[in-house]
């Protein structure tokens, strides 16, 4: 029987009636999320910016004296711009639901 209760619980699967087990996120992990999740936009971002040349981004970077610290510099600030920014908008809307 401690086989089926370790899958069930396993697979998510609840009997009827049954209260919901699942524990709340703490708020470093949901912190972490948003960080995360606002990395992978500001790196969206940049890719984008490379490859549509609206902007000319690309030929500035092409044309720079060091063209690979260009690219890791602009990488860098766009994914902790876009990370710090949504790790920030979480705090307050997870502080904003709790309380």
């Amino acid at each position: 029987m401690e086989l089926v209760s370790s899958a069930v619980r396993w697979l998510g699967i609840m009997p009827r009636g049954a209260a919901s087990m699942r524990r709340e996120k703490s708020l470093f992990n949901a912190l972490l999320t948003h960080f995360l999740m606002g990395v992978a936009l500001g790196l969206t971002l940049v890719l984008l910016l490379g490859l549509i040349d609206a902007f000319h981004v690309r030929d500035l970077v092409a044309k720079s004296d060091a063209p690979v610290q260009t690219t890791v510099m602009l990488v860098t600030t766009y994914g902790l711009m876009f990370g710090i920014g949504a790790a920030l908008t979480g705090l307050v809307l997870t502080l904003e639901d709790e309380g």
